[in-house]
């Protein structure tokens, strides 16, 4: 017997009204994306929504798309010039109390109650822009994870420390601005390796504790898919590509493996 999915998302749903709103940035995502020439593709459980469902996985509340690391100046500048003025724009360089190593749109007519979010400059509904880049060893990604991707949180003002005494928010700081040069030389040394190896795989930035391996020949040329019933790139074999990445991911995950990142009943809209 198929599944009812509308408890998550059918229509009227809290969950459906946010996934609507994302879907709005997504649309000028791809608007800005296409009259600039930049390459992307929807990743990981959005490339599988659009595979399995047409759209939205019914539980999920976020959207993924990626670009190659190369393309995010060119993207930045166009995003950041383009965007319509209800939506924002979030990486380190434009909100100090921001700490992933690569950046999200959010819309700003809308509210989530993240904690992650608290102090950022918006608090609205987002969609995710992953950074990849050649891959080195993957031993070698999991050691800078582990130890880049911390000292930047904290050099980047890690909302980690929210719940934790001042003092302690201030040693942490403190060693993580002693480490950062050590980590960066990680870092460099990772990249150096990959561009000496060159085989042809993408990981998702360091710091981003992602560890599983993209092949750059099943995502480029990169192909349409639809997705909500809009138009959106995808990788050239989205088959291949998701098989890589979870397996058998037609199958239907019970419902203790059914992912979800906010409180859906916290969003708001219309709040400007």
């Amino acid at each position: 017997m198929k599944e009812d999915f509308s408890k998550y998302n059918g229509e009227g749903t809290k969950l459906r009204d946010a996934q609507q709103c994302m879907l709005g940035i997504l649309v000028q995502f791809d608007k800005i994306c296409r009259k600039n020439n930049i390459v992307y593709w929807l990743d990981g459980g959005t490339l599988l929504g659009a595979v399995r469902h047409k759209g939205f996985i019914p539980w999920d509340d976020d959207l993924d798309v990626c670009i190659q690391a190369k393309d995010y100046p060119k993207l930045r500048e166009a995003l950041l010039k383009e965007l319509p003025d209800r939506y924002v724009l979030e990486d380190v360089k434009s909100d100090k109390y921001f700490f992933d190593p690569f950046c999200r749109i959010k819309d700003n007519n809308s509210y989530c109650n993240y904690q992650l979010f608290a102090k950022q400059k918006s608090q609205g509904l987002w969609l995710d822009v992953i950074i990849a880049e050649p891959a080195p060893p993957i031993w070698y990604k999991n050691i800078v994870d582990h130890t880049y991707g911390p000292v930047f949180r904290q050099v980047h003002n890690i909302a980690e420390c929210h719940n934790e005494p001042k003092w302690k928010c201030r040693v942490k700081k403190g060693i993580a601005y002693l480490l950062y040069p050590v980590t960066l030389i990680l870092l460099w040394i990772g990249r150096f390796c990959a561009k000496c190896i060159d085989n042809g795989l993408l990981i998702h930035s360091y710091g981003s504790y992602d560890l599983r391996l993209r092949d750059i020949k099943l995502i480029l040329p990169v192909r349409e898919i639809e997705f909500e019933n809009n138009v959106f790139y995808a990788p050239r074999d989205s088959d291949a590509f998701l098989r890589n990445l979870y397996g058998d991911y037609m199958t239907i995950p019970d419902e203790n493996g059914r992912q979800v990142h906010m409180d859906v009943e916290s969003v708001r809209f219309n709040i400007n």
